[in-house]
């Protein structure tokens, strides 16, 4: 009995880099590692659903939980089908193990000075992003978005118009889109 090989079916060709939507496309798919170049959608999709909900915190402050499961549903099957399932499960495992250390470190904090580090919302955004991306480019994110944080709470007390909270992941998807961004040029060099 003769056995055919499957041939894997040809890359989609990716838009000239020197456009937007080719910067795109290999923005989104160096920062998305686990997925292959023609599911640079799956990362931009993502992003998208990131910056919706880092748009809500900063209006509304609450991380909105629907955009973000369905979103964590929907990356892991993509990360299934266009990976391997082994992958999407190890890609939620980082997510969840991000979620569940932020929650710990927070019950914690709120033992102690009776009041929240962070939210859940920050940690359900946090378990989407390194879902999609790892826990690589969202740690320089999450220091990126401190700095940015803070300069922010710095700049409010100046302006003589303090906050009294901080809404945490609009910061962090800036740090992100930094990270989306020098991940993208390194690869270039």
């Amino acid at each position: 009995e003769l056995h055919t090989p499957i041939t894997p079916r040809p890359m989609t060709a990716l838009a000239s880099p020197d456009s937007f939507l080719g910067t795109l496309q290999n923005s989104c798919a160096l920062i998305a590692p686990v997925l292959p170049p023609e599911a640079w959608w799956v990362a931009a999709l993502v992003l998208l659903i990131l910056a919706t909900a880092a748009a809500v915190d900063c209006v509304k402050g609450i991380v909105p939980d629907v955009p973000i499961f369905l979103g964590l549903i929907g990356l892991v099957g993509a990360i299934g089908m266009y990976a391997d399932w082994p992958i999407a499960a190890h890609q939620l495992t980082w997510g969840l193990a991000t979620m569940g250390v932020i929650w710990a470190v927070n019950e914690v904090w709120y033992k102690f000075f009776k009041r929240d580090a962070l939210g859940l919302g920050d940690a359900k955004w946090l378990m989407l992003a390194v879902t999609g991306f790892g826990p690589l480019p969202v740690l320089f994110a999450w220091g990126v978005g401190a700095v940015l944080g803070t300069a922010w709470l710095g700049a409010s007390k100046i302006a003589r118009h303090p906050v009294k909270q901080v809404h945490f992941a609009p910061f962090l998807f800036a740090g992100l889109l930094f990270a989306s961004g020098s991940t993208a040029g390194a690869e270039a060099y």
